[in-house]
């Protein structure tokens, strides 16, 4: 009998210790759903009103094709809502929707991205930075840019874009049937493109498609085009690489790599150590097709 009190401490002792470690257990499992749901960047719904109503304006005005909208949270931040608009617009509506884009007065930043249909049946597709107010930064001047494109690539789909590192970028990465030679007009007209895209003279531009990847120093874009018009007409190059595109390799030393017939690899190379140009000095790696 003197041992009941003890025993029914005991049983208190295991049943608290037992319920501690149950709610370690399911704190340790919402941290790993939290965890999972930051690391697959997990949307979770946060409608808006006022948001809903702002994306249904832009949708009623002219040119507008379509306006996809999406208001969210992800964890772990819970409480900091991200508004989002994907707006296809044609060049004709493309400065209203600017304008409007400017006048917004969301309460939450908004991650704009414009795709705007061309005269010439191209598409220009930009994305803004997130901004917390004022006009979004697509960090190049979107009209011009726009009417540049419409110029040199009727019926394409191209993404314009300043990356993080500064480098203007004018990229075709969704029609795989493109060759090297469709992207040489925009070669060509690099430095012109820097102009219609407001920035400097001598900032780096990056040409790209399916099969190419030039980035042609201020001053080279007419040489730099003709020197793939040689190695794509005359030596039947059918991809090329420039090393400076892209990542830097783990050895630090960018290598052009370009396919082709093998039978021209030292016509190719010879090509390029004359052509003058930044790369002409740069290793060439040669790929048979």
């Amino acid at each position: 009998m003197t041992t009941s009190a003890p025993t029914r401490v005991s049983r208190l002792r295991t049943l608290g210790i037992a319920g501690l470690v149950l709610a370690a257990i399911g704190l340790g499992g919402g941290f790993v759903l939290v965890f999972g749901w930051s690391i697959d960047e997990t949307h979770f719904d946060r409608p808006s009103a006022e948001f809903d109503a702002f994306a249904a304006e832009i949708a009623a005005m002219p040119g507008v094709g379509a306006v996809e909208k999406e208001r969210w949270v992800e964890a772990p931040a819970f409480w900091s809502p991200v508004s989002s608009l994907r707006v296809t617009v044609e060049r004709s509506g493309l400065p209203a929707v600017l304008e409007i884009a400017c006048s917004s007065r969301n309460a939450d930043p908004i991650d704009w991205g414009l795709v705007v249909q061309t005269p010439a049946r191209a598409q220009v597709w930009v994305f803004a930075d997130r901004t917390e107010s004022g006009c979004p930064d697509f960090r190049l001047d979107v009209v011009p840019t726009v009417d540049a494109v419409d110029r040199l690539a009727p019926g394409r789909s191209i993404q314009a874009a300043v990356w993080e590192n500064g480098r203007l970028s004018f990229s075709d990465l969704l029609d795989g049937r493109a060759e090297v030679s469709s992207m040489i007009p925009f070669v060509a007209a690099a430095d012109d493109l820097r102009g219609a895209a407001g920035v400097e003279a001598d900032r780096e531009i990056e040409i790209s498609g399916p099969q190419l990847t030039a980035v042609p120093a201020p001053g080279e874009s007419a040489a730099y085009a003709a020197l793939l018009r040689t190695i794509v007409d005359e030596y039947g190059v059918t991809e090329f690489w420039d090393g400076t595109g892209g990542g830097t390799p783990i050895d630090g030393v960018p290598r052009t790599q370009i396919r082709g017939d093998p039978a021209s690899a030292d016509a190719v190379e010879a090509a390029i150590r004359a052509s003058g140009l930044r790369l002409a000095d740069a290793p060439v790696v040669f790929r048979e097709d």
